[in-house]
């Protein structure tokens, strides 16, 4: 197993920019897209953002409700994002909602949570705003058709997913377990479950995830609620659950979500951290975080979402 030491490496300005931030990508132009879910318990709404990795300066777009996730799409400057409990078009030279929301759940206990653009269509989550209730559901839609499949119903928190093959590597925090499904593609179901690795009898809860440039392993980001010196991330082979590598980041314990990218000409890998609930807070909390890998280029990116069905 490889260990990595990652060090701080941009902090958003604002409290409520450091209070949940989620979903890094990078993009086009050498910037870094991200979402910062909400801006407090109390301040139920949160922002797309655009952090240029060379001059680090954070373009912000508030939204009108709670962000789970963004996807690029295949019109220019505009982005798919998971709203509240619609998913939505955002242009970002407008800087606005665009096309008709689909709604997915009005049930008001629940929020789009993570997500992922996969080939024809989004792969995403919900979460029940108390983490308490299987309410929460996964599910994929189906862009060319307009059709929401539910691959899951009794979830509690949808977190980080991968979608490759005849598999799908799931997360649902609360389980603190990282799964395995077999996918069937055409009938659009899961099938049998594996636990990969078992974090239950720690107080680590898996959070978001990133496929490895080979598609064999995931990097996991842990949400630790305590008050420990530093956060922990994890990679771990799909096949046997085997550890290869751990990224420890020092002075901020709750890590929401990698992404591998290149910077400098070297392959990295960059973390979003949270404050969330954080009493004290830490110096370090929020802050985005890099890391060295062992890899020598980056993963495919994420096919672009068609945006048809929203026009």
């Amino acid at each position: 197993m490889r260990i990595f030491e990652a060090t701080p490496f941009y902090t958003p300005a604002t409290p409520g920019l450091r209070f949940l931030p989620e979903g890094p990508r990078a993009m086009p132009g050498g910037r870094l897209g991200w979402v910062a879910i909400q801006e407090s318990f109390v301040a139920l709404h949160g922002s797309m953002n655009l952090l240029n990795l060379r001059t680090m300066e954070n373009d912000v777009h508030p939204l009108p409700g709670r962000v789970g996730f963004f996807a690029a799409t295949d019109r220019d400057a505009v982005v798919a994002v998971g709203l509240e409990r619609s998913l939505v078009l955002y242009d970002l030279k407008a800087r606005k909602v665009v096309g008709t929301p689909f709604v997915v759940t009005t049930d008001e206990r629940v929020v789009i949570n993570d997500g992922v653009a996969v080939e024809g269509g989004l792969l995403f989550g919900t979460k029940h705003t108390t983490f308490q209730e299987r309410i929460a559901c996964m599910y994929l839609f189906e862009s060319a058709t307009g059709r929401l499949h539910t691959l899951h119903a009794e979830q509690i928190c949808a977190n980080g997913k991968y979608l490759y093959g005849g598999g799908l590597v799931d997360i649902d925090s609360p389980n603190k377990t990282l799964d395995h499904y077999e996918f069937d593609a055409d009938g659009k179901r899961l099938g049998k479950r594996r636990i990969i690795a078992d974090f239950r009898d720690t107080a680590l809860f898996p959070d978001g995830l990133r496929p490895s440039p080979d598609g064999e392993s995931v990097i996991v980001a842990f949400y630790n609620p305590e008050a420990a010196a530093g956060g922990l991330a994890r990679e771990y082979r799909i096949a046997d659950g085997e550890l290869l590598a751990e990224w420890r980041l020092p002075g901020s314990p709750r890590v929401t979500c990698p992404e591998v990218l290149e910077l400098d000409g070297r392959v990295k890998v960059l973390f979003t951290t949270a404050v969330e609930g954080m009493d004290p807070v830490v110096p370090l909390a929020g802050t985005m975080f890099v890391g060295d890998t062992r890899y020598d280029r980056v993963p495919a990116a994420p096919p672009l979402f068609s945006c048809e069905q929203f026009f």
